[in-house]
């Protein structure tokens, strides 16, 4: 969802009133989406904002401490592109979207410029499974992969950096989530190195004793004043 609070709430505007406003084909595919999402959600549509039509409501808090409200399936039916909102991220989403059709992608929103051009059985289970993730309670990641899809989007590029680093210094390292973020394991003993992901910076810990490898993260920690920077053996915002 966008992060403006004056879209992620609801109004009073009736959805048929504000789709008699977008053109013939926009309307004729957003009535096809809103049986979609009524028939997965069992909620009607709802006008959020000017332009997102929403079914449900959940409650989201950031680490930030910003909070507010959202739907939990939602769309807008834009003039350039249909545009379905995702607040989860695609990470989990690979396969479905490699078998989508034709689409572009952001943080949080999938495009489309057509829905002809999208296959409806994929989409709808893509609709159902984020729909799911909304409905079901926050859970601690209990595998890499799972801790992975928790990294804010935004960390992301650093935090992969951060792991080919690791792997390639490690190579004979398990992966494994140790502590509640990423360890890398010896053969024998407990794991003796961590990254970790959040949404205004990446960290290793701890900080490497050797030289070569203080060079190697040199380019990371370059970044530690900028969005998303790098950090070793900190978990304190970056300024």
């Amino acid at each position: 969802m966008p992060g403006d609070d004056a879209v992620t709430r609801p109004t009073s505007v009736p959805v048929q009133e504000f789709l008699d406003t977008v053109p013939e084909r926009r309307r004729r595919e957003a009535a096809q989406l809103i049986a979609m999402m009524r028939d997965i959600t069992g909620a009607e549509p709802t006008m959020w904002g000017p332009s997102i039509i929403g079914f449900g409501s959940q409650h989201y808090r950031y680490d930030t401490g910003r909070e507010g409200d959202m739907p939990r399936l939602s769309f807008s039916p834009r003039k350039a592109t249909l545009t379905i909102y995702f607040s989860e991220g695609f990470d989990r989403y690979g396969d479905h979207l490699a078998r989508l059709g034709k689409h572009r992608s952001s943080v949080s929103c999938l495009y489309l410029t057509k829905l002809d051009d999208a296959d409806l059985g994929v989409l709808r289970d893509l609709l159902e499974a984020s729909y799911s993730l909304a409905e079901a309670p926050p859970t601690k990641p209990s595998t890499v992969d799972e801790y992975v899809a928790t990294v804010p989007p935004v960390a992301r590029p650093k935090f992969d950096e951060l792991r080919r680093l690791v792997r390639d210094t490690l190579p004979q390292a398990d992966e494994v989530l140790s502590y509640g973020i990423v360890g890398y394991k010896p053969v024998t003993g407990r794991a003796r190195v961590f990254v970790s992901g959040w949404r205004d910076h990446v960290a290793m810990y701890p900080i490497p004793a050797q030289p070569d490898l203080q060079a190697d993260l040199a380019p990371l920690m370059s970044a530690a004043r900028e969005p998303c920077g790098s950090r070793s053996m900190s978990r304190s915002p970056v300024p």
